[in-house]
């Protein structure tokens, strides 16, 4: 009576660790999952989807693909990807510091109209594109600007000023103002075939950046002539 309980033991046990191994084995051998998401599925996928298993496993497909459910079958489609909005994220340091720890969104599409899932500080939060300002910048003065990077778009800079180069960094200037006056006509050969000027603040005094034949330089602008009709008493 004892040898066969033994017995029974003996095989109840042998019996749980093959099992056990079978297990082990299973997940050992188990089919890696690409990363991604499969395509949501909605109503007219699910009604239109082919009834077949074309795929069993996210190896079963090519390159990044990964076997998904298509109405009442499976079969192999590329990851959903979240639709970008245009635009650019701000980056402010000011704002990086400030930021709280707090992940209001995880994409652009949580975000109301146009504004983008932005990193701030150490969370996420929506916020406006950075658009870039209207006007020209001031000429760099090489040699003369601070080596730094006090800015990195004109979202940086108060009001209507942009982030310019200064030659050896970037920083916020105000926007170059078109002198009045209208430059001469330049005949065929006249003028330095140079830029010696970028717009109208690089000159001095009530001068002009002026094209010339195959270049610009600082001019003095065009005097024109009141019309002598426009006199009380002439014409």
């Amino acid at each position: 009576m004892t040898s066969r309980v033994c017995c029974s033991l003996i095989a109840a046990l042998f019996c749980v660790s093959v099992c056990l191994s079978t297990r082990a084995e299973g997940a050992a051998t188990a089919e890696p999952t690409k990363p991604g998401v499969c395509p949501r599925k909605d109503l007219e996928v699910a009604v239109s989807g082919v009834c077949a298993e074309m795929c069993s496993h996210d190896s079963d497909c090519p390159k990044d693909e990964k076997c998904c459910s298509k109405g009442c079958g499976q079969q192999c489609m590329p990851p959903y990807k979240e639709p970008e909005k245009p635009g650019v994220c701000p980056k402010n340091p000011e704002v990086a510091l400030l930021g709280e720890c707090v992940e209001s969104c995880s994409h652009d599409s949580d975000c109301p109209k146009d504004e983008k899932c932005c990193s701030k500080g150490c969370g996420q939060q929506c916020m406006p594109p950075y658009r870039e300002k209207p006007g020209v910048c001031p000429s760099k003065n090489l040699g003369i600007g601070v080596c730094a990077e006090l800015c990195s778009h004109d979202g940086n800079c108060p009001n209507d000023e942009k982030c310019c180069s200064n030659g050896c960094g970037h920083q916020c200037m105000a926007l170059s103002k078109e002198k009045p006056g209208v430059c001469p006509r330049r005949f065929f050969g006249e003028g330095l075939c140079e830029e010696l000027c970028d717009n109208d603040v690089d000159c001095p005094n009530n001068e002009k950046c002026c094209s010339t034949k195959c270049g610009r330089e600082c001019t003095p602008p065009f005097k024109v002539r009141p019309d002598p009709c426009l006199r009380p008493n002439v014409c």
